[in-house]
Parts: C-alpha cells; sequence; structure tokens
C-alpha cells in the first residue's frame, strides 16, 4: 500500500479493514429490500432516535423544558465538555487513551485564574492556557509514543501531577476575582440566538471534520489506528502524527478550560475529572450514528446533545444528585457495546 492509497481510505475504527469489509459485504448475500433498509435506517439513526423521543418525553413531564431560554443555558453547558469529546476523539482514532483530559481543564483553568488574579489580561490569559494545553499534551504525546510507555499509565499519571499541582496553586480552595470581562462575555454571552462559546465549538467541530474526512493528515491518522505497522511501511510517519494526535487533544482541553473560566469567572480545584466519562461516553455513542463503525465528529456532536438532553430533563424533574453519575454509567456501558457491536457489524458486512 502506497502513502497514496492510504490517504484515499475511508476512515475506519482500528482493527477494521476497508477491504475486508467490501469483501465481507459482497459475501453477506443481497443487501437491499425493505427489510434491509428498515434496518440499517434504524443502526444509524438510532442515536437521534433516542434524541427525539427524549425530547418529546421531556417536553411533556418537565414544564420549562421546551424554552428558547432552556436550550440556550443548555447548550453553553456542554461547551466545555465538548471539547473535552472532541479531545477525547483524535487519541481513540490512532488506537490510544487519553486519561488526562478532565485533570487538564481543572488545571488549565485554575492556572488562568491564578494569573487573573495578579493582573495578566485577557490575551496573557488565553495564551498562557493555550500553550499549557500545547505543552501536556506533547509529554504526553513524548511518554506514549518515544518512551513507550503505555497510554492508560502515562495520561493518567500526568493527570494525576496535574490535579495536585491544581490543589498546590489554589490551596484547596475556589480562587474568583480578577477575570476579565472579555473571557467572561465569551462563556456567557450570546451572539444570534446562540453562546458565543457554542458558535466557537460548532466552528471547531467543521474544522475537524473537515480535516478528518477531507485532509491527509486525518485519514494517516485512522491508518495509524488501523494499523500503525501498515502505515508506518506505506512511508507515513506513525511517530510524529501520534504525537501530534495527542497534541492537538491538549490544545482541544485548553480551549475548554477557557470556556471554563469564562462562565464560572472563578476555578474550582475540584473540577475537571468528572468531565472525563462522559467525554468518552459520547465518542463511544457517537460510533453509531452518520458513519457507523467509525469514530467521526458528526456523531459526537449529536451523542453530546442526546446527553445534554438527558442530563437537563432530569435536572427539571428534580431527581436527586446521584442520578446524574448512574446516567452517565448506563450511557458508557450502552454505548461500548453498541460501538462494539458496530464494529463487528462492519467486518462481517452485515
Amino acid at each position: 500500500m502506497t502513502d497514496n492509497q492510504i490517504d484515499n481510505q475511508p476512515s475506519a475504527l482500528p482493527s477494521i479493514s476497508p477491504g475486508a469489509t467490501a469483501h465481507a459485504a459482497g459475501a453477506s448475500g443481497p443487501r437491499s429490500g425493505p427489510a434491509y433498509l428498515a434496518f440499517e435506517a434504524a443502526r444509524r439513526y438510532a442515536t437521534v432516535g433516542l434524541l427525539i423521543i427524549l425530547i418529546v418525553v421531556f417536553g411533556f413531564t418537565a414544564p420549562d423544558f421546551l424554552t428558547t431560554a432552556n436550550f440556550q443555558d443548555l447548550l453553553i453547558s456542554q461547551t466545555v465538555g465538548a471539547c473535552v469529546a472532541f479531545a477525547a476523539l483524535l487519541p481513540l482514532i490512532i488506537g490510544d487513551f487519553d486519561l488526562s483530559l478532565g485533570y487538564g481543564v481543572g488545571f488549565l483553568a485554575m492556572v488562568g485564574e491564578y494569573v487573573a488574579e495578579h493582573g495578566a489580561n485577557a490575551i496573557e490569559i488565553t495564551l498562557l492556557m493555550l500553550a499549557g494545553g500545547i505543552i501536556v499534551g506533547l509529554i504526553n504525546g513524548l511518554l506514549v509514543v518515544q518512551l513507550r510507555i503505555g497510554a492508560f499509565v502515562a495520561t493518567l499519571a500526568t493527570g494525576i501531577i496535574m490535579s495536585s499541582l491544581t490543589e498546590g496553586i489554589s490551596g484547596g480552595q475556589i480562587l474568583f476575582g480578577g477575570v476579565p470581562n472579555v473571557l467572561i462575555d465569551l462563556g456567557r454571552n450570546q451572539f444570534l440566538g446562540l453562546g458565543i462559546s457554542v458558535w466557537i465549538v460548532l466552528l471547531l467541530a467543521l474544522i475537524m471534520m473537515w480535516v478528518l474526512e477531507h485532509v491527509p493528515v486525518g485519514r494517516r491518522w485512522y491508518a495509524i489506528g488501523g494499523s500503525e505497522r501498515v502505515a508506518f511501511l506505506a512511508g507515513v510517519p506513525t511517530r510524529r502524527l501520534r504525537i501530534m494526535a495527542f497534541v492537538v487533544a491538549g490544545l482541544l482541553v485548553a480551549i475548554g478550560s477557557i470556556f471554563q473560566l469564562g462562565i464560572r469567572a472563578s476555578a474550582d480545584p475540584t473540577f475537571g475529572p468528572e468531565l472525563l466519562l462522559p467525554a468518552y461516553a459520547v465518542v463511544f455513542l457517537g460510533v453509531t450514528t452518520h458513519r457507523p463503525g467509525y469514530y467521526n465528529v458528526v456523531g459526537t456532536v449529536v451523542a453530546i446533545v442526546v446527553l445534554a438532553v438527558g442530563f437537563n430533563g432530569l435536572s427539571l424533574l428534580g431527581v436527586p444528585f446521584w442520578v446524574e453519575p448512574l446516567f452517565d454509567g448506563i450511557v458508557l456501558l450502552v454505548a461500548v457495546l453498541a460501538a462494539r457491536a458496530e464494529a463487528r457489524q462492519v467486518r462481517v458486512g452485515v
């Protein structure tokens, strides 16, 4: 396989061979007719169907659910989590995990708040937080790729280190005050009916979708996830691109931390780790949407909205506080099982 052939390969989950998939599909019998089309529609749009059901149910049971203000607040509240989910997507594509993502949001938000208290302006705070995210991503990439430490161990270690630094900077206390109005406006204000941060997240989604599906570097990331050795033999600079995936993930985490600082105008040393589980839940759930069997941005965005609607509806119904993490865990379990089933179906051409 040549480098150009890799650039033209479709994007797939790791271990799924497009050629094998096509062969299996041809051997699986006729792929037409009402029954098959109905099955494919149900499989591909199940997450969208769940979203519609949730909206209808909460629309009837929660009086304040179907209001413009509620949906505006709902979307703004998901911008930080969306950035973390996008960050989780990239290491998964290359066959790795990054468990430091949530810790990174809390750490970078604390760094931003700390320098804000000491007189830093919006530009200085933003550049520092973005640089911090890139550095963390680079460290993760070097640990995993150059030093060959397992991604699970390496990123968990960097996450714990960031958690300790967060506690050290804050002294275990919530820091507040000094955040420039520009950042607060970025996190809270609206433009054309949507939060400014929501528009930025949508722009990030479009850029990521374009890069992953239409730019050679995106296709090469997918090729690495499918088989790093095959990609390397085809001339792909696998080490450099794997490190790049972690660096971009760190940059996305930094953007999320900027939103968090602007929304809250403060930094909580305990905030961050709880973002990790929902992020992976939506990425796995997204595998069953838009392009079944593939990690993809559109599916991830749909899954983010599904979880947001679920959390929001349950909150408006006044459910106990412990129901949200329960919902997280159930969704993650279902999403992983669905993603495995989807990958199996793609392999056999079902």
